[in-house]
């Protein structure tokens, strides 16, 4: 019989080792979703950071905490302790391009999640108050943010993008001998059956982000507030996790149809099940977002920014609405849809027909093994 080859996915944290359970994000997600595809072909190594060693063993696969000194390299130091094991047949997936480091091992592929240097996030950068005040400090500090990005994507024989909005930028950057490493695989979601009778009598919104400033949080509190106070049948439906949590509780929490939550990573088409509307209201950093494709799969209309690669998901007023991300924005299309229940409807068809036929799990597979093959 021959010998499984491993497959190595190497991540900052997929487990938290004190809490006994798998941490909540797009990333992990994805992970889970590549352990479904090779878990018959490959032995699968999840490789992470942690206070101390532990090794957990899972059906499909394992994971395997390293304590690391400091944060500088962490790819490096994580690789430093698997790659004396290292077969030729083996594969390295680096689950973030961000993570990754020069190595002499032929079979290594990156995961670029989408550009997240379109936005500068003064209040957490050190020097961030000089640059709100320099248009030529901000300049060049995204000039190294470039240098940065580019730095990482050639560190990989393979590099596989959510979307084709960083693969169109790094053509705009480097000769083609060098983006021809580049893979575009849009993220995925699975298809459920639409079997759940929903509330005709109300029109359901939903938000499924993490709780963090980029992610749009006060747009959606704003927008919250705008279309409720015009509106008694309408619910929203809040979940994620995040810094902003009680910000969220605190400019929400007194409304009756709003709902704040939280739920699993397997739990999410479930919920989404339940709601006509989703909105995406991010700011900046996004790719071929998960919580986007998830909700169109159970047949919502999404209302998203037209940053990242959400703009190669949906087609204005075809499968749904591309905004600025400002409230405004958001309320007059939210408004919209529910002034016209036919289109709506008509929306709701063409978001589910999408993801189907272009963002299923079983295309997102195939495509994946013939990164590997």
């Amino acid at each position: 019989m021959t010998k499984k080859k491993t497959l190595y996915i190497i991540y900052s944290e997929f487990f938290i080792y004190e809490q006994n359970k798998i941490s909540i994000g797009g990333i992990q997600n994805y992970i889970l979703g590549l352990i479904e595809v090779f878990h018959i072909k490959y032995n699968i190594k999840i490789i992470q950071k942690s206070n101390q060693y532990f090794k957990k063993e899972f059906k499909d696969y394992t994971v395997q905490g390293f304590k690391i000194k400091k944060n500088h390299n962490l790819g490096k130091q994580l690789y430093n302790n698997i790659k004396s094991n290292l077969n030729d047949e083996d594969y390295i997936i680096w689950a973030s391009d961000r993570i990754a480091c020069k190595t002499n091992h032929n079979k290594t592929v990156s995961i670029q999640h989408g550009i997240t240097f379109d936005f500068l996030d003064y209040e957490n950068i050190k020097i961030g108050n000089i640059l709100k005040k320099s248009l030529l400090l901000s300049v060049t500090y995204r000039f190294f943010q470039y240098l940065s990005a580019i730095k990482f994507f050639l560190r990989s024989k393979t590099v596989v993008c959510v979307d084709y909005n960083f693969l169109n930028w790094i053509r705009t950057i480097l000769p083609r001998s060098y983006t021809n490493r580049a893979v575009v695989i849009p993220n995925f979601t699975k298809i459920p059956n639409l079997n759940v009778q929903k509330d005709t009598t109300a029109i359901n919104i939903l938000f499924a982000r993490r709780f963090v400033a980029y992610r749009g949080v006060f747009v959606l509190c704003e927008v919250v507030k705008a279309i409720l106070s015009k509106y008694d049948n309408v619910n929203f439906g809040i979940y994620g996790e995040g810094i902003l949590n009680d910000y969220i509780k605190k400019e929400l929490g007194d409304f009756n149809n709003v709902t704040i939550s939280s739920f699993n990573f397997d739990e999410a088409i479930d919920v989404s099940l339940n709601y006509d509307i989703s909105i995406v209201p991010s700011l900046a950093s996004e790719g071929t977002s998960l919580s986007l494709l998830e909700s169109m799969a159970c047949g919502c209309v999404p209302i998203a920014s037209n940053i990242g690669g959400m703009t190669n998901i949906l087609i204005d007023g075809f499968n749904g609405f591309l905004v600025n991300p400002t409230a405004t924005d958001f309320v007059k299309k939210i408004e919209y849809l529910i002034n016209n229940p036919d289109e709506l409807l008509s929306l709701s068809k063409n978001a589910r027909e999408t993801s189907v036929k272009s963002f299923s799990f079983r295309k997102w597979k195939m495509e994946w093994e013939q990164v590997l093959k």
